[in-house]
């Protein structure tokens, strides 16, 4: 890693979160955040500065808690999203996290819904990871758990690549959409 001072922490922190690819590790983004925290003195001081939640904070920081085999899968970027750290770092017996950790980068896939499944087989009940999203959420951020069979979830991805964003994106798009022509729909009804 290049040597931390504020400016570099700073520009790391900002080319990695307010753009939708990052160019370096987690790990990096997780030193340049312990860095200003230690530099300002808090999380929150850091959230104010770069403009983002305390919350998004401490989640950027989460690789440095992890065991540090986990954290060379994240340096490599064989582990490189946000979630799937979370996910491991919601187990807290430090074996089940590695177990979790190099199921998942050994998994033929590296989608979120199969680090789900891999979570299960760690030892993470369904109702301890809801509980755990659940409360991890920003207030603002609301989830909503919807079961797809295998034939629609790959439709639904497919046309997310095609359209160039995320699954989740798409299916917000889709609602939002629907909602407001329901709307009109019901402003015409009530108008006649």
């Amino acid at each position: 890693m290049t040597e931390m001072n504020e400016e570099t922490a700073l520009s790391i922190l900002f080319a990695n979160t307010k753009r939708k690819k990052r160019y370096v590790d987690l790990i990096t983004v997780a030193q340049s955040c312990k860095y200003l925290a230690d530099l300002y003195g808090s999380k929150e001081a850091v959230a104010e500065k770069v403009g983002l939640s305390t919350e998004m904070i401490r989640e950027l920081m989460l690789p440095l808690e992890l065991p540090r085999e986990i954290q060379k899968l994240i340096s490599s970027r064989e582990i490189d999203s946000i979630d799937k750290v979370k996910e491991i770092s919601a187990l807290k017996d430090v074996s089940r996290q590695i177990v979790a950790a190099n199921e998942f980068i050994n998994a033929s896939t590296k989608d979120v819904r199969d680090m789900k499944r891999l979570m299960k087989k760690a030892g993470l009940p369904a109702e301890k990871a809801k509980e755990i999203i659940l409360e991890a959420k920003p207030k603002d951020l609301h989830i909503f758990v919807m079961d797809f069979d295998e034939d629609t979830y790959r439709l639904l991805l497919e046309h997310a690549k095609k359209k160039k964003i995320e699954p989740a994106e798409l299916v917000r798009n889709i609602v939002s959409n629907w909602l407001k022509s329901e709307k009109a729909v019901n402003k015409k009804r009530e108008e006649m």
